[in-house]
């Protein structure tokens, strides 16, 4: 798979970055003016910065200065009617502007990191032949790799599956079940004090009443190991584990991650950053590249190995968004000097020449 970077790109995108954040937060005259110079010095640099703020998405913020930009090659136009981001989180778009501002930093760079889905996947779940839910019933919901879809359970609970999900539901008079088989899968559960909402995953119990959370089985199934991660969003929940003599309630903002000796409690879980991947987005706070690879992998069918060792511990941060895998290859080429070659359905990292 080839990658083309942009020509003299180094000190031109360092800058481009620079001038998006400051464009974002309120360019003054004098900076203006300042812009005006840089921009007449050269074509290359309009160019660059239209194509970054493009690469970040974030088209939008050029919008004061559209009259001085090369937007002829960009689908969507820059005008003053373009709505900014309406149905974007604040944080997230926080994280946007910050993680570009970040590339002036070198080598400890934010980035924008995309994966492309899987080319089979639909946008429909998958489920089973049965028909309409209906009490003791039992259906099964999916996601291929590189999928995320959203599903409305016959109790109006709203279910959305992360990539490669799977889970089964079974509705009786009693109770509402949802084994999780593998994956990650985050719940808003419609109130019923008549019936538990209760979500197994192997000998591990997570039971809601009326409540948001998310229930985390992917390292489970993909490492062989005993870890189940329970996130919670709003309400409260029961967690039974195996590794634990007594239920644990968890409130919003705490985290329990299920190991395989104990049951762990966080406090301070940052649900907005760690479950970004319901807006398809995956955030990273300065995890290695072995990391960041090892959950890219979730998102497309193909595998990367590092072909050098110094490359693992490599600290990458920021946000990437699923439906690219030439963006995340360009954006590792050009930040990090981590060059890629594909061989079969593997991708093969090395130092760039």
């Amino acid at each position: 798979m080839k990658t083309v970077p942009f020509p003299n790109q180094d000190e031109i995108e360092e800058r481009a970055a620079s001038w998006i954040a400051i464009i974002d937060r309120g360019i003054n005259s004098d900076e203006q003016k300042v812009l005006e110079a840089w921009l007449e010095a050269s074509p290359l640099h309009g160019d660059t910065l239209v194509k970054c703020a493009s690469m970040w998405d974030l088209l939008d913020v050029l919008q004061p200065i559209a009259k001085l930009m090369p937007i002829d090659e960009i689908e969507t136009p820059i005008s003053s009617n373009t709505p900014k981001a309406a149905n974007e989180p604040s944080w997230f778009r926080s994280l946007k502007v910050a993680s570009v501002a970040a590339l002036i930093v070198g080598a400890g760079v934010f980035v924008s990191l995309s994966i492309s889905p899987r080319p089979e996947a639909s946008s429909t779940i998958a489920t089973a032949e049965s028909g309409a839910l209906n009490e003791e019933d039992l259906q099964t919901y999916k996601t291929a790799v590189g999928e995320i879809s959203t599903v409305t359970l016959a109790d109006g609970s709203v279910v959305k599956l992360n990539t490669d999900s799977e889970m089964v539901v079974q509705f009786t008079h009693s109770q509402r079940s949802i084994e999780l088989l593998q994956g990650e899968v985050y719940f808003d559960v419609t109130k019923d004090a008549t019936k538990p909402f209760v979500v197994s995953v192997g000998n591990d119990q997570v039971t809601a009443i009326g409540t948001a959370f998310s229930v985390d089985a992917s390292e489970l199934l993909n490492d062989q190991r005993s870890v189940a991660e329970v996130i919670v969003t709003e309400g409260k929940v029961r967690v039974n584990s195996s590794k634990g003599e007594l239920p644990l309630y968890l409130v919003p903002g705490q985290k329990a991650v299920a190991g395989d000796d104990a049951l762990l409690v966080s406090a301070d879980a940052d649900s907005e950053t760690l479950l970004a991947w319901r807006e398809g987005f995956v955030v990273f706070e300065g995890e290695s590249l072995t990391q960041v690879i090892r959950e890219i992998d979730r998102y497309t069918p193909l595998k990367f190995r590092i072909m050098d060792k110094d490359l693992a511990s490599i600290s990458v941060g920021g946000f990437f968004k699923t439906g690219d895998l030439d963006q995340l290859l360009l954006v590792l080429e050009n930040n990090f000097g981590v060059a890629s070659k594909q061989v079969g359905n593997e991708i093969l990292l090395s130092k760039a020449n």
